[in-house]
Parts: structure tokens; C-alpha cells; sequence
């Protein structure tokens, strides 16, 4: 089960000092949307130097021009970057495509599927076969499901891709999470905004290793 640290609405200081604390504890850093808005595409290579280690993921939550917007994150240095479940299905295999000729890795966002189609669109998703598929709760949207269920559908459908999960989940909702198995586990402010991020990273590594 791998971790990984999503920076959003953090300053570029305090997000290389909370990914140098943590670095030998995750697997992906991921520069998200806020931040990817907020500074230069160069900060992905800045990254991938200070933590040569870690795979850095740029979340673009691609919608239009899947191949050429895919290797923009490629050719920054980003060893994974994003695309949308929602959009159209050409648009997710040209990234997918992307992914492939430059020797890198895709995720495949579920933000925004409705639940009672996340079987359906999951498993068209993995019939295309990206690196991962993500059960992505909105925290910004009060009506936006738990993880727990989504990605337990998900789990069932699921053949090729590895399955990840993301979105508002803390210690205490990982203990949950786990349950289900995911590949990819995604936490952000709960590491990013802690007092002790390390700490904090020590103990979710912890609960996912079932310590």
C-alpha cells in the first residue's frame, strides 16, 4: 500500500519543508491543483531534485487535450499526473497514450461520479488500463459521499488498474479506508497543516502497514 502527500493551498516553503520531513515515508509527492495554479511548472523539477526518491505526481485533473496536456507534466518531470473520469473517453486515452510513449504514469480521477455509477464508469475506466483509478471525495462539497463505499464498488470492478482513494482522510478515517485494500492511499492537509507532519506520517505509515 503506498502513501502519498498531496500539497494544495500550501506556500511553496512549508510544502518543501513538510515533504523533506516526510520524504522517506511516502512513496508520491503530489504538486495538486491549488499549487500547480499558484507556481511554475518548474517546481516540479525542483522537487524531483530535493527528493530524488519519490515519484512527483502533478494533479492537472486533465478534461481537454489529454495527450499534449499530459506531457506538459511529463516533460516538467512529473512521474504521474492526472486525468478525469468525467471527461470523454478519447481525452482519457490520450493520456493514457501519453503516459505510454513517455515511460510514465497516469491516475485516472473519480471526482464527481455519481456512486450509483462509479462500477459502471470504473470499470470502462479500467478496461482502458491506466496506472490508477481514484475514489476522490470532494471536501469542499457537503454532499460529497464517504470514501468507504465508492471504493469498495470500485474494488469489485476493478481488474487491471491499482486502486487509490483520496480526499479529507485523517487517522481516524484511514483505520476505515484500509479495510478495503487500496493500492494508493492520498492524504493532504492532515500531514500538510499538522503541528508534527512526521509524526503524523508515522502514524497513518503505521495504520496501513496494520501496526
Amino acid at each position: 500500500m503506498e502513501l502519498q502527500l498531496a500539497l494544495d493551498m500550501v506556500e511553496e516553503e512549508k510544502g518543501l519543508a513538510v515533504a523533506k520531513s516526510v520524504a522517506d515515508l511516502i512513496d508520491i509527492l503530489e504538486l495538486g491543483t491549488p499549487y500547480s495554479f499558484i507556481y511554475s511548472i518548474d517546481s516540479v523539477g525542483m522537487y524531483k531534485k530535493v527528493l530524488p526518491g519519490v515519484r512527483i505526481l502533478s494533479d492537472f485533473k486533465i478534461m481537454d487535450g489529454g495527450y499534449g496536456m499530459a506531457e506538459i507534466a511529463y516533460k516538467a518531470g512529473a512521474d504521474v499526473t492526472t486525468v478525469s473520469a468525467r471527461t470523454w473517453d478519447d481525452t482519457v486515452k490520450q493520456a493514457i497514450q501519453a503516459a505510454r510513449d513517455n515511460g510514465r504514469q497516469i491516475l485516472v480521477d473519480m471526482m464527481g461520479v455519481p456512486e450509483d455509477e462509479i462500477a459502471k464508469r470504473g470499470a470502462e475506466i479500467d478496461a482502458m488500463k491506466p496506472d490508477y483509478i481514484c475514489i476522490h471525495r470532494a471536501v469542499s462539497v457537503a454532499s460529497s459521499a464517504s470514501p468507504e463505499e465508492p471504493l469498495r464498488m470500485l474494488r469489485e470492478v476493478v481488474k487491471n488498474a491499482k486502486v487509490a482513494v483520496a480526499g479529507g482522510i485523517n487517522c481516524e478515517t484511514l483505520k476505515k479506508v484500509v479495510q478495503y485494500h487500496p493500492d494508493l492511499v492520498i492524504i493532504g492537509s492532515a500531514i500538510s497543516s499538522a503541528e508534527n507532519p512526521r509524526a503524523v506520517a508515522e502514524e497513518m505509515r503505521g495504520i496501513m502497514e496494520g501496526k
